[in-house]
C-alpha cells in the first residue's frame, strides 16, 4: 500500500470515528426536530387560557426553547393586552389575506416571538382560516414550541386550531360544568385524528367543593399535566398589562407555570418549599373548616349525579 492511499485511508478512518461520535451530523433538514405545536383549548371562555398561553411561552423560554405564540381569537383577541403591546403593523390577520409573509407579522418580546392578531373588526373580513396551517409550517422550522392561543368553545376559530396543531392542552377550572365541556371537546377532536390531549386545571383553591386531580382524569381520560392556583397576581398583573411571570416571578402561580413548563421540556426544576406549604395549609383549612359543599372522589358518583347525558 502506497503512502498515498495509506494518508487516504487514516483520514477514512478519523472521519468514521467524527460520525460515530456524532451521529446528528449528517441527518438532513427533512429530519430535523419539529417544533411541538401546543393548542392551548378551553371549552368556554374565563377560565385563563390566554394567561396560561403567555406565561407558559415565556415559561418555556426560561429553559432555553425557541418559543412562537400565535394569537388565534381573531373575533376577540387578548394576547397584545397581557403583554402590554401595542406597536404592531402586521397581524395574523394579514398573513391570513395574503398581505404579507408570516415572518413579517412576528415581534419579539422579551426572547419569545409573538404573532398578533387584529383589534379591528374590518379586519376579520376577506380571513381565509383554511390557509392556517400552510403558514404554520413556516413557524415551526425555526421553533422549538409553537402556542397557539385558541378562541374559546367549539366555533371556526377553535376548530382551525385543533386541527392545525400536534397537542392539545385543555385549560380549565376544577368544577364539573367545566370539566364536562373539556369531555365534549374532547368527543370533537376526534374528527381530527390522532392528538396528544391533556389537561392544566387552573384558579384551583383546593376547596372540598372542586373536583379532585384522579377524578377529573377519570372523567375525561385524560392526563392533568398541571395545576395552577388561584393567585390574586394574575388578575393584578393582568390590571398592569404585564405577564405575571414577569410581575411577580415568584408567586405561587408563576412557580407552576414553570413547573409545568418543566415537565413539557423533560428537564429538571425544583419547586420551592412555599407551593408545598400552601397546598398542605389548604387541606388544613378545608379540615378545619369545610365547605357546606363536597365534591365525592368517586368518579362513578359524580358522572351519575352530573354527567349522566355523557
Amino acid at each position: 500500500m502506497n503512502a498515498l492511499k495509506l494518508f487516504d485511508l487514516t483520514i477514512l478512518e478519523k472521519c468514521k470515528l467524527y460520525l460515530k461520535e456524532n451521529p446528528n451530523l449528517l441527518k438532513g433538514k427533512a429530519e430535523r426536530k419539529m417544533a411541538r405545536v401546543i393548542g392551548i383549548v378551553s371549552g368556554k371562555g374565563g377560565v385563563g387560557k390566554s394567561t396560561v398561553a403567555v406565561n407558559l411561552a415565556l415559561a418555556l423560554k426560561e429553559f432555553k426553547k425557541n418559543v412562537t405564540l400565535v394569537d388565534c381569537n381573531l373575533s376577540t383577541p387578548h394576547l397584545s393586552y397581557y403583554l402590554g403591546t401595542s406597536d404592531y403593523t402586521g397581524t395574523i390577520n394579514d398573513v391570513l389575506r395574503d398581505k404579507i409573509d408570516v415572518h413579517s407579522a412576528l415581534y419579539n418580546y422579551n426572547g419569545i416571538k409573538y404573532l398578533p392578531a387584529s383589534a379591528k373588526f374590518e379586519d376579520l373580513i376577506g380571513i381565509e382560516l383554511a390557509k392556517f396551517k400552510k403558514h404554520l409550517s413556516k413557524l415551526e422550522k425555526n421553533a422549538d414550541f409553537v402556542i397557539l392561543d385558541a378562541a374559546p368553545g367549539l366555533g371556526k376559530e377553535a376548530l382551525f386550531v385543533m386541527d392545525a396543531c400536534k397537542e392539545i392542552l385543555f385549560v380549565t377550572s376544577p368544577h364539573v360544568p367545566m370539566i364536562s365541556d373539556v369531555v365534549r371537546c374532547k368527543e370533537v377532536l376526534r374528527q381530527f385524528g390522532e392528538k396528544k390531549m391533556s389537561i392544566l386545571t387552573n384558579m384551583v383553591t383546593y376547596g372540598t367543593q372542586e373536583l379532585k386531580k384522579n377524578v377529573i382524569e377519570e372523567l375525561t381520560g385524560l392526563p392533568v399535566l398541571g395545576e395552577v392556583p388561584h393567585d390574586s397576581n394574575v388578575m393584578q398583573s393582568m390590571i398592569m398589562k404585564y405577564p405575571l411571570l414577569e410581575y411577580k416571578p415568584n408567586s405561587l402561580a408563576s412557580i407552576n407555570f414553570m413547573r409545568i413548563a418543566s415537565l413539557l421540556t423533560e428537564k429538571d426544576y425544583e419547586i420551592p418549599m412555599k407551593v408545598k406549604w400552601h397546598k398542605l395549609m389548604m387541606g388544613v383549612r378545608n379540615f378545619l373548616m369545610p365547605n357546606e359543599i363536597k365534591m365525592s372522589d368517586n368518579a362513578e358518583d359524580v358522572k351519575r349525579e352530573f354527567l349522566s347525558n355523557f
